[in-house]
């Protein structure tokens, strides 16, 4: 009986202060390596290689985004979606997570030829639109998801 005892009030105590697994969501690693840039017919097309958290990048709905940033004027490609073009004052000093809101709200359709041209694992070719000009820009991934957003690295680019 007192075996009986001991081994109820064992499993009691096991059940009381066992851990319980609960599921989580990590965060997704966006990491940009490198960035390139060549220029044709009055144009760019840049070749952004790094992390894209590219399994979930590919599901329907999933908010990755690869902005392109040259002072306050910026081409946002949402995959999936339109690109959107514009100026945004908060792209002086660099992207930020606060900054992320009202970015998306900024801009308008980017003209049709401006766009995705390849995406794969580890890298986008992004068509530019043409007011982008010689010189530095930015490249940037970020995403907007329920529990935090993630900005990647900025990589600086020279746009020849």
């Amino acid at each position: 009986m007192t075996s009986r005892v001991a081994a109820a009030s064992l499993a009691t105590l096991v059940l009381l202060f066992a851990a319980t697994a609960r599921p989580s969501a990590t965060s997704p690693t966006l990491v940009i390596s490198t960035a390139r840039a060549i220029r044709g017919d009055g144009r760019y097309a840049v070749t952004v290689e790094g992390a894209f958290d590219f399994p979930n990048a590919v599901q329907v709905g999933y908010p990755l985004q690869l902005v392109v940033f040259q002072g306050t004027r910026f081409v946002r490609f949402p995959i999936g979606e339109a690109p959107r073009t514009g100026q945004a004052d908060l792209l002086t000093d660099g992207l930020s997570l606060d900054d992320l809101p009202a970015l998306v709200a900024a801009g308008g359709p980017a003209p049709a030829d401006v766009r995705i041209v390849s995406l794969s694992a580890t890298s986008a070719v992004l068509s530019l639109p043409p007011d982008f000009v010689p010189g530095l820009a930015t490249a940037q991934l970020f995403t907007i998801l329920s529990d935090g957003s993630v900005v990647s690295n900025p990589l600086a680019l020279v746009l020849p």
